[in-house]
């Protein structure tokens, strides 16, 4: 069985970490079907997965591919008309849409690739259905209404507006009305959530009363979907942080946890051991001086790669099992490890920056909190120099939790 790709369009199934590769993602397949199941029978409705960000750094053809072809899921939901032009040419023919709208001369795309798209502003109008009229297509619209969040949703003077100038467009259909929640993950901002539950009502109400049938409705984000069910469910619900296993991104830890479990893993493998004396400094700046003589690991993963700068002298990985220190600044190509205290570290021992070995965890939250950051952030940074290896089935485990030499050294 072939071990890992970083193109295709579903990628290849891996059996047991790759050992060709100094540094990879894993894409456990299999949670994010169980996530995916789990979220899709919360829900009760109708689920768009969203992929955007290249499926938030965990693969966006590989994930949107197995999405469809074996979780069968409902919706894709994508941030640019690329991303949703990137799925239709690898096949995808689920419904998809553009959450960020497009931009003036992306109008044809739309059109050509049967996409859904929201429209920002009014301006937008003509532009597409002159498209759609050009080839006698018609083209889903789905309206954002501004409740809250102050970002690319209509105001209410621009929904009423568009309301009335799409009488003039019969190429375009209004096939939804959405909002999207500022802060639905807050416990503490529970009545400004309902307040845009109102205000999206309001604005359905209206629209109604103005002629108009949406078949979708949909309200709640992965934080709506948990926390603000049944009065955010709609008819489709939005999930990203939750279908990827990431909780602490879409939820305060008050809420009860969800049953969803990660589904991205990052590990690097030991490419040079050294032992330095006392008083020693390490890496660009001497920001680290060992206090004690120090066996230091050298990784292949820096920030060229998405491990953040910020990590410096801050962050941890963890190597047979054991949570060790980042020391020195992290570089564009490789970081520093303290791995004196790892009893028979060796070259190509597996250095885990996110995921677990044996009962040592480092979550993505928890990466990216020494970044006073969000899981989320963390995961769309990965570089697409990190290669993404996808499985299906539990990995057979080894010290530290995953495989501990390379082939040449178990041979």
């Amino acid at each position: 069985m072939s071990s890992c790709n970083e193109g295709g369009k579903g990628g290849e199934i891996i059996a047991a970490p790759p050992t060709h590769l100094s540094t990879w993602a894993e894409i456990d397949l299999s949670r994010l079907q169980q996530n995916y199941q789990w979220l899709r029978q919360r829900a009760g409705v109708p689920v768009m997965a969203m992929v955007k960000a290249n499926a938030y750094g965990h693969g966006l053809l590989p994930v949107a591919t197995f999405l469809q072809d074996v979780a069968q899921v409902d919706w894709f939901g994508v941030a640019t008309p690329e991303e949703g032009v990137a799925l239709r040419q690898a096949g995808i023919t689920r419904p998809i849409l553009v959450l960020g709208g497009f931009w003036f001369g992306q109008e044809a795309a739309i059109v050509h690739y049967d996409l859904a798209t929201t429209l920002p502003d009014t301006d937008y109008l003509p532009a597409l259905e002159r498209a759609a009229s050009e080839v006698g297509r018609t083209v889903a619209v789905h309206l954002e209404i501004d409740t809250g969040i102050g970002r690319l949703g209509l105001s209410p003077d621009q929904f009423a507006a568009v309301l009335e100038r799409l009488k003039a467009c019969p190429h375009l259909r209004l096939d939804g009305l959405m909002t999207h929640f500022a802060s639905a993950d807050l416990p503490g901002h529970a009545d400004f959530t309902r307040d845009q539950i109102r205000r999206h009502t309001r604005a359905v109400q209206q629209a109604r009363a103005a002629g108009w049938t949406p078949r979708y409705i949909h309200l709640a984000n992965s934080a709506g979907l948990h926390a603000f069910l049944p009065e955010a469910a709609g008819n489709l619900v939005r999930v990203g942080g939750l279908l990827y296993g990431i909780a602490g991104d879409a939820l305060s830890p008050v809420f009860p946890p969800p049953p969803t479990q990660p589904v991205l893993s990052l590990h690097a493998r030991i490419l040079g051991l050294k032992r330095v004396p006392a008083g020693t400094p390490l890496g660009y700046g001497c920001t680290f001086v060992t206090r004690r003589p120090t066996q230091v690991a050298t990784v292949p993963l820096g920030y060229g790669d998405g491990l953040h700068r910020i990590q410096s002298n801050r962050g941890q990985a963890m190597v047979r099992g054991r949570k060790v220190p980042i020391i020195g600044r992290v570089s564009m190509d490789v970081t520093m490890l303290d791995v004196t205290d790892v009893p028979d570290v060796a070259l190509g021992n597996v250095a885990t920056f996110i995921g677990s070995q044996g009962a040592a965890t480092i979550t993505a939250e928890e990466y990216a909190a020494v970044m006073g950051s969000i899981a989320l952030e963390a995961t769309t940074a990965l570089t697409a120099r990190v290669t993404r290896c996808y499985r299906t089935a539990a990995m057979s485990s080894a010290p530290g939790g995953r495989e501990d030499a390379p082939a040449s050294a178990r041979e």
